[in-house]
């Protein structure tokens, strides 16, 4: 009889009990009907081939190298460089400066309506003379908004200007 054959004993388990309550009684789950596993066999073994097979022959060492490669046909383009980093030539792009010319062109438009002014003609020259890109188009919306803003600025403190110089000169003439 091996160890799986016998049926272990069920421990008994007693809780702490407390003041008033009585301690609940421990029920073991039902016993099912336990087997032990079924034994297995060893595979068997194989056996030799049948007689009108044979074993491949072994490789031979006598192989060809393949062909290297040659230069394309006349007619046809070389192939493009593999991906990978691209090369930096040392200059910024067309369309950065045209960007940062918009985005200084709003910033110094509420600060001097006139610096704003000229920096977004500067910057849509920029874009302008860019190749059209979304970048170049977000750069000539940038100068964009700069001029206008810097348009509106300008007339603002000129108008602020002249409001302060007749109020000035009025009551000059009053003492």
């Amino acid at each position: 009889m091996s160890e799986f054959d016998q049926t272990p004993e069920e421990p008994q388990v007693t809780p702490p009990q407390t003041d008033n309550q009585a301690p609940p009684q421990y029920q073991a789950p039902p016993q099912a009907d336990y087997q032990a596993p079924p034994q297995y066999q060893a595979p068997p073994q194989y056996q030799a081939p049948p007689p009108g097979y044979q074993q491949a022959p072994p490789p031979q060492a006598d192989y060809q190298a393949p062909p290297q490669y040659q230069a394309p046909p006349p007619g046809y383009q070389q192939a493009p460089p593999p991906y990978g980093q691209p090369v930096y030539s040392g200059e910024l792009p067309v369309h950065v400066p045209s960007l940062i010319i918009g985005i200084l062109a709003i910033i110094f438009a509420f600060i001097t309506g006139f610096v704003g002014l000229i920096l977004g003609i500067v910057g849509i020259v920029l874009s302008k003379k860019a190749k059209t890109t979304h970048r170049t188009t977000a750069g000539f919306a940038l100068s964009l908004v700069g001029l206008i803003i810097g348009i509106i600025m300008t007339i603002i403190v000129v108008a602020a200007i002249a409001l302060v110089g007749a109020m000035g000169f009025g009551l000059m003439s009053l003492m």
